[in-house]
């Protein structure tokens, strides 16, 4: 699949830029898990939530340019799609940082990413 430069090279830097953060922030999958976000500190939860949404708008917004130029299936509404493209992140920082980090986090979840593309990809593309 070519990238080109439109809306799936967006939203590769997007996914990028999350891995980056990541690995920069070795504790943030951790913390995802823990009692301060979860129970005891909402603030602290309302701001992972803000920020989630924001990434998901962002990704929502960039599936659906690509669903309108052709470029991936629009048969699946775009919200999904960007569910399935946070989980991605989500899931390989997860097994990264159960996994003594023992990959290269930003390598790895790019080439899912690339997969995934290729998963949502309009027919012929």
């Amino acid at each position: 699949m070519n990238l080109g430069d439109g809306p799936l090279v967006r939203l590769r830097a997007l996914i990028a830029a999350q891995f980056a953060q990541i690995a920069a922030t070795p504790a943030l999958p951790m913390l995802l898990f823990s009692r301060e976000l979860n129970v005891t500190n909402a603030e602290l939860r309302a701001t992972f939530h803000g920020r989630l949404t924001t990434f998901h708008g962002l990704l929502a917004t960039e599936i659906r340019t690509a669903q309108e130029a052709g470029v991936l299936r629009g048969d699946m509404p775009a919200n999904d799609a960007a569910v399935l493209l946070t989980s991605l992140v989500q899931g390989v920082a997860i097994r990264w940082a159960l996994g003594a980090r023992d990959f290269d986090l930003r390598a790895e979840g790019l080439r899912l990413f690339d997969v995934q593309c290729r998963l949502l990809a309009a027919e012929g593309k």
